[in-house]
């Protein structure tokens, strides 16, 4: 039942990947970075890269005992697409129709192993997109290979502490999950269209460029206010009904919540291309004695009987001359 039944998560997660790097980290604050090394570079597209790296991270937790029979995760990602494999991959087995059996049979082979090992682990999930640039945390795991591992947790925690558990901590890719992750993209041919010049984030890169991120007074005291959160975005407000709890868990929970408590499209678009008016979001509701005491008139039309009687055998037989 813990599988089928809407539950609400135990474990939050959040990822990220660029052709050179994938990232991520939980709500209670283990981060994993992984730099592709070169000869393996511009093989997987910039989507399983994704789809890899969401996966990756409640692994991490999988083998460390963080994550066990019961739990509940929820994998975000601001990648449409990965969210969307982990709810149901539409992938198939290669029939020639795929332009790319290589890619095809990798996806497959990384679809499998991750129901494999929440099936028998007996895990629930749930996945969520949510905007790019409220995933800074992950973002810098995934590109800022550059600093070290105190420089990367300051900076962030000057720059994105809404987004950062108290409990903060960069471990290294455990070497199951990194054998794993090499052989799949040693699979993979390399694909010139995939090259493209390596971006790291601007958190406190001071060169001068735009940028939506700006530094807290006191850089090593994360706020638990979303609103200081300095990406431009106000969807990690605490939601009311989550007041009394302003934590991590919270917050990172909230762009799910939200995808939940949303009230299904009530506008609709006729040929014309006018848009009707709303209709009310609630229904009046009739019991069932009212229903049939207003309905209760007799009807002027007659229904014609139905004839449930049998044929006899016998009229089915052909008619002997001697009857005409």
């Amino acid at each position: 039942m813990n599988l089928i039944a809407f539950r609400k998560p135990t474990h939050i997660y959040r990822s990220d990947s660029c052709p050179f790097g994938l990232g991520g980290y939980s709500d209670q604050g283990f981060a994993w970075p992984f730099e592709i090394p070169e000869e393996l570079r511009f093989r997987a597209s910039n989507n399983l890269l994704e789809y890899i790296a969401s996966i990756i991270t409640p692994w991490v937790d999988t083998l460390a005992g963080r994550l066990n029979r019961g739990d509940c995760a929820l994998s975000m990602t601001d990648s449409s697409t990965s969210a969307g494999w982990l709810r149901k991959t539409n992938f198939r087995e290669y029939t020639g129709v795929d332009s790319d059996p290589i890619q095809a049979s990798v996806r497959i082979d990384t679809a499998r192993h991750h129901a494999t090992l929440f099936l028998d682990n007996g895990i629930k999930e749930y996945s969520q997109w949510f905007p790019g640039q409220e995933n800074n945390v992950a973002d810098a795991l995934s590109r800022d290979f550059d600093r070290s591992d105190d420089d990367l947790i300051l900076t962030l925690r000057s720059y994105c502490p809404s987004q950062l558990p108290q409990h903060f901590q960069i471990v290294p890719l455990p070497n199951a999950i990194s054998s794993w992750l090499t052989s799949l993209l040693l699979r993979l041919p390399v694909k010139e269209q995939l090259r493209e010049a390596h971006t790291r984030t601007k958190l406190g890169r001071g060169d001068g460029s735009t940028s939506t991120s700006t530094p807290l007074d006191s850089p090593t005291t994360p706020t638990s206010n979303p609103s200081q959160d300095h990406n431009g975005t106000g969807s990690s407000e605490p939601l009311p009904w989550l007041s009394g709890r302003d934590d991590i868990q919270a917050r990172l929970m909230t762009p799910w919540l939200l995808a939940q408590s949303k009230i299904p499209s009530r506008m609709y678009l006729r040929p014309s291309g006018k848009t009707a008016d709303p209709t009310q979001p609630r229904t009046t509701t009739y019991s069932l004695a009212s229903f049939y005491n207003d309905n209760s008139a007799p009807s002027k039309t007659k229904t014609p009987k139905k004839n449930n009687r049998r044929p006899s055998p016998s009229a089915s037989l052909p008619k002997s001359p001697s009857a005409n």
